[in-house]
């Protein structure tokens, strides 16, 4: 698990105490589209989904709590500070918590009926070797559902 942020060079770390207003913020803008969109894609009971980057955990809670005792939520980002700490107080016994990059790491072990990654990618230096990963352990007639923000829209300061 990375926790510093000279360690992992990444500028929102998981580990410091302003993470919580970052996913209460995330959570309020854009938890409604997320759920809408999944439940277009037909997310139900039974499915397997992989969740890249879940960093806080409310992705990780709905997907849980739709997929149900007969599905499986693996939930994987390089600092699990706030996500592991959130599932060991839920002991939700469909979804695991591991400490993996989408990018470096090989992928886990599938096939999942959804990967979904929201804000992850614009993180990664190796996009494609993530999305390699990402789209390698989908069953087939599986979705790839990516939320991502584009740095380039954005003015500079």
């Amino acid at each position: 698990m990375t926790t510093d942020d000279t360690d992992s060079g990444y500028l929102l770390t998981n580990a410091k105490p302003e993470a919580a207003a970052r996913f209460a913020a995330f959570t309020s803008l854009f938890d409604p589209s997320t759920f809408r969109h999944m439940d277009d894609l037909g997310l139900a009971a039974g499915w397997r989904c992989w969740e890249v980057g879940a960093g806080g955990t409310s992705v990780v809670e709905h997907l849980a709590a739709r997929v149900g005792p007969d599905g499986h939520v693996l939930a994987t980002d390089i600092d699990i500070t706030w996500t592991a700490a959130a599932h060991a107080a839920s002991a939700d016994p469909n979804t695991e918590i591991r400490a993996h990059d989408a990018a470096l790491d090989p992928p886990p072990d599938g096939p999942f009926d959804l990967v979904h990654a929201r804000l992850v990618l614009v993180h990664v230096p190796d996009r494609a070797a993530a999305l390699r990963n990402m789209v390698s352990v989908l069953r087939p007639g599986g979705w790839l559902f990516l939320e991502d923000a584009d740095p380039a829209l954005q003015p500079l300061s």
